[in-house]
């Protein structure tokens, strides 16, 4: 059997050490199975592990108490400072100037592309001509990343109009991505795949409310995987949140509502629910990071629908409703702010379930495990153009820990970009 270790990136499989019993995983009270090296092998839910620092009542846990103590002193002071209008939701906290100390030294640009690391997927949709398959491969692709969203806790620098971020990874994947908008705060990106199998390109609109003991976030935009026989499938995020941030011995974030993959060419669409599956036997569904989700072929739209992209997040089903109902929108990705067109189903393609914590299975095969997941990395370039993030001189000072560097360096760049908007704005630009 393969043992698993801990990386910074996640869980990787130490396939040198086959022979050494599997630790550090949970199982619900069962002998684990003799499986011949591979724990693709496992067919089923019960067959299948959670992540080391899955919380006991859903998603992924908090469990650096160091860190945790100092987020929480520093949301204390801001509780402080900005009074009542922070407890009631009404603040913007991308527009909230905040102390360097609850910062991690990368800027929002890096930070996006955590989720996108296991291109794997993206190549096995890009190797298949089969529209439903590439579905199947876009969302694996997806539900992957996803453990990668809570991985450091604390918040990245907003970017500064024009700031860029560039990396690869090993399989020859490239991502760039720049800082577009200053008001609201948009980024582009692009992702191309090696030998330009595949791109993942699009905006994105960060919006992040707080309420009381949690937070949510969700990233607002357009974005588009694409191949290059022509097939494009829209992408739609869900809600991420941060749950217990103040109350709680250790909180956790939780990923809640639909994720959403559309082929209008083809009239095909894979929607993926987070959520606690109601009635079912194993006990990964019945958590709250369990996922399940269909493929279906649409009804055909007229060319008004169909230019309302999937870009505002699909609305969370009924028990997270009131939740959402408490927080104030504070972005949209249009002045309408109109929700994605509903979509006539005409004949069910595909089914999927599983956990993004643990697995993910379409129509009764294992497509991903978290437990065969390789750790990996996005590489720093020979070289990287000026206004890399890399080079801000906030990020430079936090990352060697001098935190009066930092923040100097931080309110100097406010000021100066406070400055350049004033530009802008008296010259008739945005």
């Amino acid at each position: 059997m393969a043992h698993l270790f801990r990386r910074r990136s996640g869980l990787q499989l130490d396939r040198k050490a086959l022979s050494k019993p599997l630790s550090g995983l949970r199982r619900q009270d069962r002998d684990l199975p003799a499986v011949a090296g591979r724990l693709e092998d496992f067919h089923d839910a019960e067959e299948a592990f959670l992540h080391l620092d899955a919380h006991q009542e859903g998603g992924l846990a908090c469990t650096n108490q160091k860190l945790l103590e100092q987020q929480r002193l520093a949301i204390l002071d801001l509780l402080k400072d900005f009074g009542k209008n922070l407890l009631m939701g009404n603040l913007n906290l991308i527009n909230v100037s905040l102390p360097v100390k609850m910062f991690e030294p990368r800027s929002y640009l890096q930070k996006l592309a955590d989720a996108w690391l296991y291109t794997n997927w993206l190549q096995a949709a890009a190797a298949t001509k089969d529209p439903v398959e590439r579905l199947r491969c876009v969302a694996t692709w997806f539900v992957a990343g996803l453990q990668h969203v809570f991985q450091s806790w604390r918040k990245p620098f907003n970017p500064i109009l024009g700031e860029t971020w560039q990396a690869h990874l090993d399989d020859g994947t490239s991502i760039f991505l720049e800082q577009i908008s200053h008001h609201p705060p948009v980024s582009a990106f692009q992702l191309i795949g090696p030998g330009a199998a595949f791109q993942f390109n699009g905006v994105s609109q960060p919006e992040v409310a707080y309420k009381a003991n949690a937070i949510r976030t969700t990233a607002r935009g357009v974005r588009h995987v694409s191949f290059p026989d022509g097939q494009r499938i829209e992408v739609s995020y869900p809600y991420y949140i941060l749950r217990g941030i103040l109350a709680t011995a250790m909180p956790r974030g939780d990923v809640v509502g639909v994720a959403r993959f559309v082929d209008h060419e083809n009239r095909l669409c894979c929607e993926v629910t987070c959520g606690r599956q109601q009635g079912t036997a194993h006990w990964l569904l019945s958590r709250s990071e369990a996922l399940r989700g269909t493929i279906f072929r649409f009804r055909s739209t007229n060319a008004e629908l169909e230019a309302r992209s999937n870009s505002v997040p699909a609305k969370p089903k009924s028990s997270f409703s009131s939740f959402s109902n408490a927080f104030t929108s504070v972005l949209s990705v249009s002045s309408s702010g109109r929700s994605p067109p509903e979509l006539v189903p005409e004949e069910q393609l595909a089914s999927c379930s599983g956990n993004w914590l643990s697995h993910l299975d379409w129509d009764g095969r294992r497509y991903w495990t978290l437990a065969e997941t390789e750790a990996r990395t996005w590489q720093v370039p020979k070289e990287a153009l000026p206004s890399d993030a890399r080079e801000r001189a906030d990020l430079v000072a936090l990352g060697r820990g001098d935190l009066k560097a930092a923040q100097a360096a931080k309110e100097a760049l406010e000021t100066r970009q406070r400055a350049d908007a004033k530009l802008r704005k008296d010259a008739g630009r945005h």
